[in-house]
């Protein structure tokens, strides 16, 4: 989990700062503070500057701020404290709690002290009037006592969280997840090392599957190692893939060499072969930190990218591309696959 650099303030903590309760609530209510939860604020800046994935970066590490010590993060929050990526945010901060009758969610009360202020500085950030504002995530407390946990410094903000242990977190997990999701998770882990920093074997991801409390967990969780795929380079590539197969599409090779008269001309994303078809998920990514990854331009990339599917082309192959919004609408993804001929498998 990245953290962004923020100022957080607490109420308990406001005379250590030179700052009073009364101080903060002011601040508060003229909108140049937030509350992502009770008794800690940031500055509104800081707050909707960010993306969706930052703030709920923030609200996780507010817990650290909010009680001391920490609830232990669990489930979906614990595997992305880990580094485990996802194709979407959680709903929640998932942690646990040793009290029954705290278990359940527990929703923010008001973010925003001053709404036409924070819609104020939300429209510009967005650029163009907004009518809502970001919402903040509301906690998800789990009945259960952990009996170990890790600690998560953040040196940067000057806090430590408490983490179940990666295999704890993954095996009350990932039966729990969407197919899509789940795969997204299995790839990652399944991964080279240093992708992500975190890493299981197969045969380790089968043993956390078979060693699930119940048959309908484990019924649910035992395809997931087998659909699996280190060669995956990405959420997007891993959710595509995921998706394809729950609309029913083959499922193609993964990171594939596309050669012409003996020369390597493209490394494509995805082929069926049986075809001569080649797909491409496009990540923003690729185009917005074009700079930091490859050191060329958007326009170089894009120039480049074309280029390069004019070689695919050919060497006698199709291509067929799409977009992380296209994955938001199944039906609209796979109209794209069918139009391009990708093959159905066999139920």
């Amino acid at each position: 989990m990245k953290f962004p650099h923020v100022t957080f303030s607490s109420s308990q903590a406001a005379a250590s700062i030179g700052r009073s309760p009364r101080e903060l609530s002011r601040a508060y209510a003229a909108g140049t503070l937030v509350r992502p939860r009770r008794g800690v604020y940031l500055p509104a800046s800081e707050w909707l500057s960010g993306t969706g994935a930052d703030r709920y970066a923030i609200t996780t590490a507010s817990l650290a701020v909010a009680a001391e010590p920490p609830p232990v993060l669990c489930r979906e929050t614990a595997l992305i404290a880990w580094g485990v990526p996802f194709a979407r945010t959680p709903s929640h901060v998932h942690c646990r709690t040793s009290s029954r009758s705290r278990a359940g969610s527990v929703h923010p009360r008001g973010i925003y002290g001053n709404d036409a202020a924070a819609l104020s500085a939300w429209s510009k950030i967005r650029h163009s009037r907004s009518l809502s504002l970001p919402t903040g995530f509301p906690d998800a407390r789990h009945f259960w006592t952990p009996l170990e946990t890790e600690d998560l410094r953040i040196p940067h903000l000057g806090l430590t969280l408490l983490v179940e242990p990666l295999d704890v977190a993954i095996a009350d997990t990932i039966h729990r997840l969407p197919f899509a999701e789940a795969v997204v998770v299995a790839d990652a882990l399944i991964g080279p090392r240093g992708r992500y920093g975190v890493h299981r074997s197969l045969a380790e991801m089968r043993a956390l599957a078979a060693d699930l409390p119940t048959l309908s967990a484990r019924a649910r969780t035992s395809f997931i190692p087998d659909f699996a795929d280190a060669g995956s380079e990405s959420v997007g590539e891993s959710f595509s893939r995921a998706l394809m197969w729950e609309l029913g599409f083959e499922a193609p090779r993964l990171q594939v060499w596309i050669t012409k008269d003996g020369r390597r001309i493209a490394r494509v994303d995805y082929l069926w072969e049986q075809i001569r078809l080649t797909g491409e998920f496009d990540g923003l990514q690729k185009y917005l930190r074009s700079g930091e990854l490859s050191g060329k331009s958007a326009a170089e990339v894009v120039v480049e990218e074309k280029r390069r599917e004019d070689e695919v082309r050919a060497a006698g192959y199709g291509m067929v591309r799409w977009v992380w919004s296209d994955l938001l609408e199944p039906t609209r993804f796979a109209a794209i696959l069918q139009r391009a001929g990708v093959p159905r498998r066999s139920r």
